[in-house]
């Protein structure tokens, strides 16, 4: 009764631990269960300063809408930009009726078609408003996903239309990493909701809930589809590529054990047969994957998975821990106008390494290179320092011109990045 009891205390400051923001410590793993560390390189990137925003509570990855850049402020704050001015577009005070903000990081995500006459934003919010259709969660919510349709002029948003709610903890693994497809369909990515020291649980893998999938949802009557599964908190989606060649790629950060990036085709994002990315208790083995891994009921890895596994899609690239230090994958972000070499740039939004991959997004378990940087004088910086000090929070994403860009929490200053050649 003892141990089961310090059992029961250990899960419950860890919950205590999440909830507040802290990095819990990583516990030893055994050799070779863990993925093979980032490799030295001679990659650097040059950032130039562009801007910053007005506010910077808890910034997130710009979107794209038409000519503007739509800076995120989850706070509650969403603003377009011109290549000069932030003008405010959205806050607490414009919401449409019977939406109620639920924490401090209720905005959750925008994006834009590509005509950037359409902004959605994902709103999280303790109610709903009538009429529209709602998944329920079978993990003790306490609020929901809103997705919100917005008319944009390039100017201002107008005719706010809400689409479909979805139950939600809002304590766990939100997720929100939100894109619009080209045929009009919003992509969104609903985290498992789950805590640090769990393994999704069966959530990831079971085709009925939308908790830890990619959802695909029809803006004209909110209908909803899972056309990919088991995926742990992705909170950015990044489409890459034109046409046939074109393809989804976000980065999935991991328990204890990996820090994936993942690319898929888009065209095989099908509900018919959603990819699986391999988080949560498969009923077939009852175990997890976490990148090329499989982990326990606390997340600690306990086999290699096999490789090609049949029936899941496997890593363009992994990394973990060096020692037991926390970390968290941000990103990624593709340019072929600011890079050469690099295919996928991204990194760790803890200690600033930032990380790239090389070879064609088809090609799995890639190599992962250290990317060194230098500012605008050519005088060598890093990640941390560009942020602001104690972590480097470091968001990536694209400016409108198809160049990368990377923004950092702390400050709200962004930056173009630029592939010395």
């Amino acid at each position: 009764m003892r141990r089961a009891g310090l059992a029961v205390v250990v899960a419950a400051v860890a919950a205590v631990a999440y909830a507040v923001g802290l990095q819990a410590q990583a516990p030893p793993q055994k050799p070779g269960l863990t993925p093979r560390p980032s490799s030295p390189s001679d990659l650097r990137v040059r950032v130039e300063r562009i801007g910053a925003m007005p506010t910077h509570g808890n910034p997130t990855s710009p979107a794209v809408a038409g000519s503007r850049l739509l800076l995120i402020d989850q706070s509650g704050y969403l603003y377009r930009w011109d290549g000069t001015v932030a003008t405010l577009l959205l806050s607490s005070k414009t919401l449409p009726k019977d939406v109620r903000p639920l924490g401090n990081e209720w905005l959750l995500n925008a994006a834009a078609d590509r005509a950037g006459t359409k902004v959605y934003v994902v709103m999280v919010s303790s109610t709903l408003p009538k009429g529209i259709p709602k998944q329920a969660s079978p993990r003790d919510p306490d609020g929901w996903y809103l997705l919100v349709e917005y008319q944009f002029d390039g100017e201002t948003l107008s005719a706010p239309r809400p689409v479909t709610g979805f139950g939600i903890r809002s304590e766990g693994h939100t997720g929100g990493g939100l894109v619009v497809a080209d045929d009009g369909a919003v992509l969104l990515a609903v985290g498992d909701n789950g805590d640090s020291f769990e393994d999704g649980r069966e959530h990831g893998q079971t085709p009925q809930t939308h908790l830890a999938k990619i959802v695909r949802i029809a803006p004209a009557d909110g209908a909803v589809s899972v056309v990919g599964m088991g995926i742990r908190g992705v909170q950015r989606l990044a489409p890459s590529g034109e046409g046939s060649d074109r393809w989804l790629t976000f980065a999935d950060p991991g328990g204890w054990i990996a820090e994936e990036v993942n690319a898929v085709p888009m065209a095989t994002l099908d509900a018919a047969s959603p990819p699986n990315f391999g988080w949560g208790r498969h009923p077939g083995d009852d175990a997890s994957r976490e990148g090329s891994f499989l982990i326990d009921r606390l997340g600690n890895s306990r086999a290699m998975a096999p490789s090609d596994e049949a029936g899941f899609v496997q890593p363009v690239a992994e990394f973990g821990r060096v020692v037991h230090e926390p970390i968290a994958v941000s990103g990624p972000v593709s340019s072929p106008l600011s890079f050469a070499r690099i295919t996928l740039l991204f990194g760790d939004l803890v200690g600033g390494r930032l990380l790239a991959t090389t070879g064609p997004l088809s090609t799995r378990h890639q190599e992962v290179f250290e990317v060194g940087v230098v500012d605008q004088a050519g005088q060598p910086t890093t990640l941390k320092a560009l942020g602001g000090g104690a972590r480097a929070d470091a968001r990536f994403f694209a400016f409108p011109d198809g160049t990368a860009g990377v923004l950092f929490e702390r400050t709200g200053e962004f930056y173009r990045v630029t592939e010395m050649r």
